[in-house]
């Protein structure tokens, strides 16, 4: 199922389900999931996901994953369905209908909006089976001062073109790294959005506002009162300490205890030295360790990860550690493994990362 469309749009779906191959059927917008045929192996969609990562430049990745029930003699049939789908063969009714909605919330926003990067990929086990869609919406965030505001782009010239989702369906909207929520529509779980369907949107509820200065995290507001205290409470301490040091100093030298001060070239001073030298290495190490990881490439943070993690990780746990979709993962991963920066060994279902020449015949992870 998908959300609502307009009357455009549904004309659109339409003439797609007479065009497209038989697994478009399954993925059908505005219609009950094709149920499986009596002795054949045509996959049954369970449910659907829509992930939405806003980004902090305004534009937004669409992840559309669709999931399938597949029975005992499933599982090769669907691997043929989906390499079908990820060369491009098998176009489903999803991208051309986030087309269409694409041109009018740029009609209705005013601001040039595009769908690009569009990948696609399968998954496929005994008993289940993924296609999943990615694409970056461009523009559909606008970015003001510190926040950047979501919402407008779910309008269409008839209200919303996303206002359904079905019982097998839900929404999840997650922030730009870095951000907080300042407002939204209903409670945030760990930074998301999560909509469960079934349930309609009226025109205008989908409204996130996301702020850079993290709510709930700033520190608090002194009042003139507490800052003067303070200061006061500061001076005071201050004096007496100075009191108490140059107390101790006059005592020393009047009971001749003099030798007790650090010289200019005595031990003391070569202790200090070396301190002085210890905390500034641990002052570089310090700055060497704490990378902004924001500032770095895709293929950086990748790098990184593995250098903490001693050379080698599971694609998995890359994914779970960047918090970026599995298909945008294995398409880095893979163009990595072509310039040569890092190996790629397929090890059972799973796929085993790591630098070039690194030794993994003691991995155990």
């Amino acid at each position: 199922m998908t959300p609502r469309v307009s009357g455009a749009l549904l004309l659109l779906v339409l003439f797609a389900l007479l065009a497209t191959p038989p697994l478009a059927t399954a993925t059908t917008p505005d219609a009950v999931p094709a149920q499986q045929a009596p002795g054949t192996s045509t996959p049954v969609a369970e449910n659907t996901t829509f992930a939405l990562q806003i980004h902090s430049n305004g534009d937004a990745t669409w992840t559309v994953t669709d999931t399938y029930a597949l029975d005992e003699n499933g599982a090769d049939a669907f691997r043929d369905i989906g390499e079908r789908f990820a060369s491009g063969g098998g176009e489903t009714t999803w991208l051309p209908v986030f087309r269409q909605a694409n041109d009018e919330a740029s009609t209705v926003t005013g601001r040039g909006m595009e769908i690009t990067d569009v990948n696609r990929e399968y998954e496929v086990s005994e008993r289940k089976g993924q296609l999943v869609l990615e694409f970056t919406w461009t523009n559909f965030a606008v970015v003001s001062g510190e926040n950047i505001v979501v919402g407008d782009a779910f309008n269409s010239t008839d209200g919303t073109w996303f206002g359904t989702l079905t019982a097998d369906q839900r929404l999840v909207i997650s922030p730009p790294p870095g951000y907080g929520v300042k407002s939204a529509p209903s409670a945030v779980e760990n930074g998301q959005l999560i909509f469960e369907g079934p349930r309609t949107f009226e025109p205008g509820y989908l409204a996130v506002v996301y702020t850079g200065e993290q709510p709930g995290t700033q520190t608090p507001t002194e009042t003139p009162e507490q800052i003067f205290s303070g200061i006061d409470s500061i001076w005071v301490g201050g004096a007496v300490l100075v009191v108490l040091l140059v107390g101790a100093v006059g005592y020393m030298f009047r009971a001749g205890h003099t030798d007790v001060l650090p010289s200019a070239g005595g031990g003391a001073a070569e202790d200090g030295g070396s301190s002085a030298g210890a905390s500034a290495t641990a002052g570089e190490q310090t700055e060497t360790d704490d990378v902004d990881v924001e500032l770095l490439s895709d293929e950086e943070r990748v790098e990184r990860l593995l250098e903490e993690n001693g050379g080698r990780m599971k694609q998995a746990r890359i994914v779970s550690e960047t918090g970026w979709s599995n298909a945008k993962v294995s398409q880095l991963l893979s163009s990595m493994d072509e310039e040569g920066r890092i190996d790629k060994l397929r090890i059972g279902r799973e796929n085993l990362i790591s630098f070039p020449d690194e030794d993994i015949t003691d991995f155990d992870e």
